[in-house]
């Protein structure tokens, strides 16, 4: 596996540092298949219970490697075209397997933060940031272009209309402060206390009962689609199958003999 995604395991929670420190971690074709290999990998990982995605150096992800001579296209084919296909084949799963993840996932932003970086920092289920990091969509104000990887979709439904629009336009730089503040992220902390508390907050949620963070970020994204009575019909639905789950007896049984609940035991 390529070096660009570095990959390890502390206990039941995995660990992705994107490794391009010199381009603050912006994606090449090569990095962007590895990561989407990674994230298929951990699928299949029955250890694995959480994963962490950070990156090395200064940045966490400056998106798209612009200039990158590798990309792969047809003759005749228009840039546009090109990198249609690209997103289709390789950045959109990217998303989408972070989406799907049947384990929490955690972002560790560690510094700057920009393009297709926002886009898969705001894809984790639980951001920290560093107070050294920022978060910042180039696209309109730089390249005449819209966010895109999920970007447009989730930065809305986070700090609201207004403020999406107005940081999307203006190409404007939010300070990991503000983006705790305007409920972008979760937490911003001190830089030295990042790792640390991203990897104690990935171990809390491995503990949880198997695949629940999948079952909560399931039923939250089809809440911004439907009403609320077809919402709370969903609710009993899921309801019904979980109540009837090992997990929820276990969590019972451990309340009444006041111990903490183990989800795992064989």
């Amino acid at each position: 596996m390529s070096e660009s995604i570095l990959t390890r395991r502390e206990g039941h929670v995995a660990l992705l540092t994107l490794n391009d420190p010199s381009t603050l971690n912006s994606l090449s074709l090569e990095a962007i298949r590895s990561l989407l290999a990674q994230l298929q990998a951990l699928k299949s990982d029955a250890q694995v219970r959480a994963l962490v995605i950070t990156g090395a150096g200064r940045g966490f992800c400056t998106g798209w490697q612009l200039g990158d001579g590798e990309v792969p296209g047809i003759a005749g084919e228009s840039l546009g075209m090109r990198q249609s296909h690209l997103m289709e084949s390789y950045f959109n799963p990217v998303i989408q397997a972070l989406h799907e993840s049947p384990v929490p996932v955690v972002a560790a932003v560690n510094g700057v933060c920009a393009g297709a970086g926002v886009s898969i920092a705001l894809a984790a289920d639980v951001v920290l940031a560093s107070d050294q990091a920022s978060f910042v969509l180039t696209f309109a104000p730089k390249l005449g272009l819209v966010p895109d990887l999920g970007a447009s979709w989730k930065l809305p439904r986070l700090i609201g209309w207004a403020r999406a629009q107005a940081v999307t336009m203006l190409g404007e730089k939010v300070s990991a402060e503000t983006a705790e503040r305007w409920g972008m992220i979760w937490r911003s902390l001190p830089a030295a206390a990042l790792m640390p508390e991203a990897m104690a907050l990935a171990n809390r949620l491995a503990a949880n009962p198997p695949g629940i963070c999948r079952e909560v970020r399931e039923v939250f994204s089809a809440a911004q689609l439907q009403s609320l009575e077809a919402q709370m019909d969903l609710e009993r639905q899921r309801q019904r199958g979980l109540l009837d789950a090992p997990s929820f007896s276990e969590g019972v049984k451990a309340f009444q003999e006041k111990r903490p609940a183990d989800f795992y035991r064989s």
